[in-house]
């Protein structure tokens, strides 16, 4: 049996029981007395006094147990015990319902899928609650969401509240989702705390060997006024799992970004988990929600096993273009379908500033760049350049410009770094191609260091004399490193694909400094980063080395900067300091790489929790624009104010789907000129392997939480075992009977001096 207090701090008015011994005190004033002939007939008998001053001891008694009584019942005291279950619970409870919302929630293998089975109990659980009970509903995603805006007796809201859950996506965090709801009961008012898990019990969401996350949840509850209790109830009823799986991973794509004809290639792998047979499987290729007949694959596929899926796909409509890869459906369906989007313009404008522009054009610096770029025969161009000078970049040469190539430039003014900055913050791309002229400061200006901060990696010399030295080694020079082409647009450049890009030579190139990306230096590279942005609020990211040369010094080094990239090519983009331009990949390498820094690859493919950007015209009116989630529900953009490019955000992209930017006016319906996101998740969800006795027994330690099979068997145990009984009713029953007291005490004792004088 235990004894608590609600609210404990309310104790502090027992001091108030010292207030009527005061009054009493206070009372007893000393007076001078007369003595006259009469005195003898008024004085009381000593039978008489004494009888008084007992019934005025007695009165101050009362007084103070009436203070006394409504300082405890203001406590709020209660009583716990077992025994108290054969009386049956009474009390009313503030109760959290958590709902897993993850996909293996939506295993198909019974009459009703798990998720489903959730809001079907959790319904009635609610149903069988007393009035007084408050309730809130949690979905457990990736990131918990609380679906109504907190604990309510409105058992209408809680049922809207549960029909209205999103369909299971995505992963689930049960811990994340417990703690939510633990910190949600600490506004409760009632005595009774509940929190209520309906999940799978997969293992993956549970987390059950990570002792120290489940620690913190300890900790938690122990702050808590008054910890609740945590029961969990598997609605899969130990049914998940059961059956053959298969997935289709996230899909990779050789560009975010492409314009009419431009081909964009699509891989991704299928896995098979679950059966005991070879086992034969189509994947389709839809567009648009569109499933073209001729896109189709057969795979065969070993338990266990995996394969490989690539489509090539040319677009002709301009617009947002939703790519969906698709399997057969299974019994879980949540990882049947992977999604991306493809964004297609018209063209892609660049600016190239020549640093070396000669009278001979075949000798300035971007000649074999803007030969590369124009168009051959018929077909349109998928890049329009713009070639111009140094000092010609402003705000008007570079407003509609996607990319900005800075050739073998050597001085740029202040007002220039500063458009720059802001050019690349609002989205763009900026690349340094590197050359003789460029100057080793990197461009700063004794007054800022935008030049530091726009170039990601700090110059150091140039490896001419490197590459003398090593002659007698080797009569070819240094190289492309082959195995250092691993991202999904530079992959078709290797020599083992049949590319030619790794047979080029180069003679010089600038040796630079890259940060590293050991933890050591992290934090180190997260302050640097912070310190230059601070000026102009940009975020910095961590400089990557996506291609080096043979001998080990980073070629083409990237970073994110604001919404946009900055590049940097260690060697020239002409036929100065290496043979590039003469190899026949260098057209396509240059397109590839112009097209994927003007589409960083968190533009419009994110994770869950990242938000969602894009840019809009400084026209549009946002009130009139709205992102819609996966399940269509409407969600208010935010302004990014830019004085260069503005845009249009959501912070809170926390489903995973296809999100859409779109008129008001088309009443939610999709239209061709939405703007489109995907929202992708783990894919390590579609592992259904439940969690063992071994581990529900250590996550159900010390009374952390408790596993119930059934409803019933879970009421049984919420309403009787451990059940707790507030006493501040009593108390203010045992008030109102020592208030009575008093008055009857007070009128008898002033009756009786009535008769007393007479």
């Amino acid at each position: 049996m235990q004894h608590f207090f609600l609210n404990p701090w309310m104790l502090l008015g027992l001091a108030g029981v010292l207030l009527p011994v005061l009054a009493h005190l206070l009372s007893r004033k000393k007076y001078d007395i007369v003595e006259w002939g009469a005195m003898q007939f008024l004085e009381l008998d000593p039978s008489a006094r004494r009888k008084l001053r007992l019934e005025e001891l007695l009165l101050l008694a009362v007084r103070m147990g009436l203070v006394a009584l409504l300082a405890i019942a203001l406590a709020r005291p209660w009583l716990g015990g077992a025994w108290l279950g054969s009386f049956g619970s009474t009390q009313p409870r503030d109760v959290v319902l958590v709902i897993d919302g993850s996909y293996s929630m939506g295993w198909e293998g019974r009459a009703l899928t798990p998720h489903a089975n959730a809001v079907r109990v959790a319904r009635q659980f609610v149903e069988e609650l007393r009035p007084g009970d408050s309730v809130m509903v949690v979905d457990a995603r990736e990131q918990p969401l609380a679906t109504l805006a907190g604990l309510t007796r409105d058992k209408q809201r809680v049922r809207e509240a549960l029909e209205s859950l999103p369909s299971p996506a995505g992963t689930a965090n049960l811990h994340a989702a417990i703690s939510k709801a633990v910190q949600s009961l600490a506004s409760g008012t009632n005595l009774q705390r509940e929190v209520v898990v309906f999940t799978d019990r997969q293992a993956l969401s549970w987390k059950p060997d990570d002792e120290a996350l489940w620690a913190r949840l300890d900790d938690l509850k122990e702050q808590s006024p008054q910890p609740p209790r945590l029961w969990v109830m598997d609605v899969a009823e130990g049914q998940l799992g059961h059956s053959a799986n298969f997935t289709i991973d996230r899909l990779q794509l050789s560009r975010e970004l492409a314009v009419p004809g431009v081909p964009v290639r699509i891989s991704s792998k299928v896995r098979y988990s679950g059966g005991e047979n070879a086992i034969s499987r189509k994947v389709h290729l839809e567009v648009n929600g569109q499933r073209l007949a001729d896109q189709t694959l057969q795979l065969k596929l070993l338990p266990n096993g995996e394969a490989t899926v690539e489509f090539e796909r040319r677009f002709e409509q301009v617009g947002s273009q939703l790519i969906g890869v698709v399997l057969e459906n299974d019994a879980l369906p949540g990882d049947n379908r992977s999604e991306a989007v493809v964004l297609v313009a018209d063209s892609l404008p660049i600016v190239l500033a020549d640093g070396d522009k000669r009278l001979d054009p075949t000798r300035s610096e971007t000649f074999f760049a803007r030969a590369a770029l124009m168009a051959t025969g018929s077909e349109a161009a998928w890049i329009k350049p713009t070639i111009l000078t140094p000092d010609a970049i402003s705000a008007e040469t570079l407003r509609d410009a996607a990319v900005l190539v800075l050739a073998n430039v050597e001085t740029l003014s202040a007002e220039q770094l500063s458009l720059l900055d802001r050019f690349v913050a609002s989205g763009r791309g900026l690349l340094f191609a590197l050359g003789d002229k460029t100057p080793q400061s990197g461009f700063t200006q004794e007054s800022d260091q935008l030049g530091t901060r726009l170039l990601p990696v700090s110059l150091k010399a140039i490896g001419a004399e490197a590459v003398a030295a090593e002659a007698g080694k080797s009569a070819l020079g240094v190289r492309i490193a082959g195995n250092s082409l691993e991202l999904p647009w530079l992959k078709p450049f290797r020599s083992d694909k049949g590319g030619t890009l790794t047979d080029a030579r180069f003679t010089q190139w600038w040796r630079v400094s890259v940060q590293k990306e050991a933890t050591d230096n992290a934090s180190q590279e997260a302050t640097k980063n912070k310190q230059m942005g601070e000026n102009s609020g940009v975020s910095l990211g961590t400089p990557i080395v996506i291609a080096k040369l043979t001998n080990g010094d980073p070629w083409l080094v990237t970073r994110r900067y604001g919404r946009g990239t900055t590049a940097v090519l260690t060697s020239s983009l002409d036929a100065d300091w290496n043979t590039l331009p003469a190899k026949q990949d260098y057209v396509p390498w240059l397109h590839e790489l112009l097209f994927a820094l003007a589409s960083p690859t968190t533009s419009r493919n994110v994770d869950v929790g990242t938000p969602l950007s894009l840019n809009i015209s400084p026209l549009v009116k946002l009130d009139d624009f709205e992102f819609l989630t996966p399940s269509n529900a409407p969600l208010p953009a935010t302004r990014i104010d830019d004085d260069f490019q503005p845009g249009a955000r959501l912070d809170s992209a926390t489903l995973p789907g296809v999100y859409r930017f779109a008129a008001k006016a088309h009443a939610g319906k999709p239209s061709p000129t939405d703007e489109l996101f995907v929202t992708n998740f783990d894919r390590g969800e579609s592992d259904l392997t439940p969690l063992t006795d071994d581990q529900c027994a250590t996550l159900a330690g010390a009374n952390r939480l408790t596993f119930v099979t059934d409803l019933v068997q879970m009421q049984r145990q919420m309403f009787a075992d451990g059940s707790r009984t507030e006493l501040w009713w009593l108390l203010l029953y045992g008030f109102l009977a020592f208030l009575a007291f008093e008055v009857w005490l007070t009128r008898r004792m002033l009756n009786g001096a009535t008769r007393e004088a007479e």
